[in-house]
Formats: structure tokens, sequence, C-alpha cells
């Protein structure tokens, strides 16, 4: 296991790409380490440094905006050049629970929220030509209220994993994010998307934020409309509004503790 006090070397115009299911990304240089985040199949990635022995690469990732390291067995390595297209250009975004894609002579699975970089202009019909089973969606063309439900409600009983972004294993704050970009929407680390409203014109796919006293992060919650949301707790599900609410504060006033946020 590295010491505490490990040594990085800083590299410059360093970039990659995952080619695995999911990527675990670490605080510090180490598995035992605490998990970030997990990066999917297609999610491009920075390379900032290198560990002195070369086993772990500390990376950012741009469209998060959360970095940590990762092993060096999991580097792949792409050009600038392919960096910048695949973060430029449109992909499409594996809305399936659970897909497949033939990746070097075998099949790899992929979850909700892969990238597959191919857009929907291509002359040829990509899903064929790459061996490709699932459902996608263009991420160039932002999900409507329904569509963005129904995104959502594919992650129904996904367990509680700090880190995690998987229908294996979701955060709650990286969970609600990872639902907002497979819809089309940019959700980056310490940064909520939309704009406030007023609770009264709430409407189904907005977001409800519920303010936690201390040092206690945000709980957040996605109204699906008819007085019920989909929140997480040990588990991603959807329940009642004010049950929630009962849950969240000390049964104050819903308009008084409650913030909407809208992307639409």
């Amino acid at each position: 296991m590295p010491k505490e006090n490990f040594s990085e070397w800083p590299l410059s115009d360093g970039y990659g790409i995952c080619r695995q299911t999911i990527l675990p990304v670490y605080k510090k240089p180490t598995v035992e380490s605490a998990l970030l985040t997990q990066l999917l199949f297609g999610e491009c990635y920075q390379v900032l440094a290198v560990c002195s022995d070369r086993s772990w690469y500390r990376i950012f990732q741009e469209d998060s905006r959360i970095g940590g390291w990762i092993s060096a067995k999991s580097l792949k390595e792409i050009t600038q050049e392919d960096y910048q297209h695949y973060l430029n250009e449109d992909f499409q975004v594996v809305i399936s629970p659970i897909s497949a894609i033939e990746y070097n002579g075998t099949q790899l699975y992929l979850l909700p929220g892969s990238r597959l970089h191919f857009s929907d202009l291509e002359l040829f019909n990509w899903q064929d030509h790459i061996g490709f089973t699932g459902q996608t969606r263009s991420h160039a063309h932002r999900a409507k209220r329904d569509e963005l439900i129904q995104i959502a409600m594919t992650f129904i009983n996904a367990p509680w994993q700090s880190g995690g972004r998987s229908i294996f294993g979701l955060d709650h704050l990286l969970g609600f994010a990872l639902i907002f970009q497979i819809a089309g929407y940019a959700w980056h680390a310490g940064h909520l998307p939309g704009r406030l409203i007023r609770f009264a014109d709430c409407q189904p796919g907005d977001i409800l934020i519920c303010p936690q006293s201390g040092e206690q992060k945000n709980r957040l919650a996605i109204y699906l409309g008819m007085e019920e949301v989909l929140q997480m707790d040990d588990r991603m599900r959807r329940l009642d509004l004010d049950e929630w609410l009962r849950k969240m504060t000390n049964n104050r006033n819903k308009q008084e503790v409650l913030e909407v946020r809208t992307v639409f």
C-alpha cells in the first residue's frame, strides 16, 4: 500500500478514455482509499500526474469536475485531438439497464450513462457496425419531462454506495447528476443545474432541494408528479412527498424548507 507521503510527477497533454464497464476513481492511490466516483464506458478524462512507481495516475474528469486516482492497469490513453472530439461532438448515451457491445473480440456489458461516440448523423448503421445490443439516446437532444422521468426510473432500487454511479451502487449526489447527464443536461460537482422557481410552479422532472443543518449535504429528490418524489436513502425509491419531507425536516411547512430548480 502506498505511503501517505507518496510522490507524484506532473504530466502534461495526457488524456484517456474509460474502456471498461466501471472504472473506480479513488481519493488516494490505493484501493483502500475512499471511492470518489466511477467512470462509465466511453467517458473521457485528463491525466494530470503519475505516482513515482507508475502504478497509479491522477486524473480529472471535465464533465463532472471531479478528479482522483486510477490504477495504471485501467489507463487507456487517447490523443488530445480525440479527447476534444469526444468531448465536443454528439454521442450516444446508453439508457438500457444493461446493454452489451463487442469490444476487443469479447462481449462487454454497458450500464446506463455509458457513452458510444457515434452520432445520429453517421452514414452507416453504427449499432451493427460495432455489435451493440441495447437502447441509446443522442446526448445532443435534451430530454423532455416525460423522458427524464423514464430515465430516472431506471435507477429504482439501486442501492446506496458512496461514490457509486451505476444501478449496482449509487451515490446520493452523483446519482441524481448521472440521471440528468444521461438526459442531456450538464451537472457539475458543487453546482446544481437549472434555475430556481417557486414551489407552486413545480412540475414533474424538477429538482427538490431540502437544505440540511450543520455539515450535512443538501438532500435532493426529483418530483414525479401526483405528490410523489424519487429519492435516495438506503436505495433509490419513490416516496410520498410529505413523507419525504417529514424525514428531512421537523414537520415545517414544505414551502418554507424546500428549494425547487428546473432545467426546462
